[in-house]
């Protein structure tokens, strides 16, 4: 028998995984109803489930992030629109076609804008300003 034909596989299905990797052992957990309340709130915050959760913590694997609030990325557009604009500005400074009172200020303008929109998105920006991509 060739490696293929000893891993069954069902009819009009994917492939079944081979025993080593598929999920077949049950254990049960005691949980107070806070504890049950704490991890089901864990839990919805990432987007998964409590047995998910539960998992990935025994086996150390790392936690999806979060998603990113609608009102976050809401605020996120907005944000863009004035960054746009003070981008624009300090072209026209730079081309003579506009005074800035203290045009030095404009860049750290634009890193905060930068650092703040990549704050509403959960996205931890460097020292430098550039978000972590």
């Amino acid at each position: 028998m060739d490696e293929q034909s000893e891993v069954k596989r069902r009819k009009g299905g994917r492939q079944a995984l081979p025993d080593d990797l598929r999920r077949s052992i049950r254990r049960e957990v005691w949980l107070s109803p806070l504890e049950l309340a704490d991890l089901k709130a864990r839990a919805s915050t990432l987007g998964i489930t409590p047995g998910e959760y539960m998992r990935r913590a025994i086996t150390e694997s790392p936690m999806p992030k979060p998603p990113v609030p609608q009102v976050n990325l809401v605020a996120w557009r907005e944000l863009a629109r004035l960054a746009a604009n003070t981008n624009q500005y300090q072209h026209a400074v730079n081309n003579g076609s506009a005074h800035a009172w203290q045009p030095e200020l404009i860049p750290d303008l634009l890193n905060a804008i930068r650092e703040v929109r990549m704050a509403l998105l959960g996205v931890a920006s460097d020292s430098d300003g550039e978000g972590a991509r």
